[in-house]
């Protein structure tokens, strides 16, 4: 128990949260429709690595309809998270199916497999990065990877940059990979 206990702790320490703007969101999203095939209301299946409070779900099951997966091992951002859907469900902004599309994991993402996902979603740190190849390798291929932020380095053989978006946030501008998984 104790090991694991220092794990969880450790992964906690190595991937800090920060949030993807929702602003950006739009767009993000737009390109995965146009150039990647993300289809409205379809069987498709994405996942967020590191999901923090839950917006890229959300914001993918709400918006686009389809099932919507948070990885997360900080239990607070998952209180967070379930926090946000309840006060959207009392909006009654959005259909009451949609949120059944939203599913919040906790779990460590350096510990899971990514072959039911078509898309893939994370905000790393580029310091943490080369302890994930092991987690990419498990995606199917054909499987789009999104990388807010940072380009992912080092993934060559099994990740291959197909589309790089430049946004223009408030502060500053911020670039989102997208990979196919080869």
């Amino acid at each position: 128990m104790l090991k694991k206990n220092r794990e969880n702790f450790l992964s906690q320490l190595q991937l800090p949260f920060s949030e993807t703007p929702l602003d950006l969101l739009e767009e993000i999203f737009y390109i995965l429709q146009v150039k990647f095939g993300l289809t409205r209301n379809s069987n498709q299946k994405l996942v967020d690595l590191g999901a923090g409070n839950g917006q890229i779900i959300i914001y993918s099951a709400l918006n686009y309809g389809i099932k919507s997966f948070g990885i997360e091992i900080n239990v607070n951002l998952i209180i967070e998270a379930k926090q946000k859907v309840k006060m959207l469900k009392r909006e009654k902004k959005y259909k009451k199916k949609l949120f059944r599309k939203i599913k919040l994991i906790t779990k460590d993402l350096f510990n899971i497999s990514l072959k039911n996902y078509d898309f893939i979603y994370i905000f790393s740190l580029p310091t943490m990065q080369r302890l994930l190849k092991h987690v990419f390798l498990t995606a199917k291929t054909g499987a789009i990877v999104i990388s807010f932020k940072y380009p992912l380095k080092n993934f060559e053989k099994i990740l291959k940059l197909s589309y790089k978006l430049e946004l223009k946030d408030v502060k500053q501008d911020i670039n989102t990979y997208y990979y196919v998984k080869l």
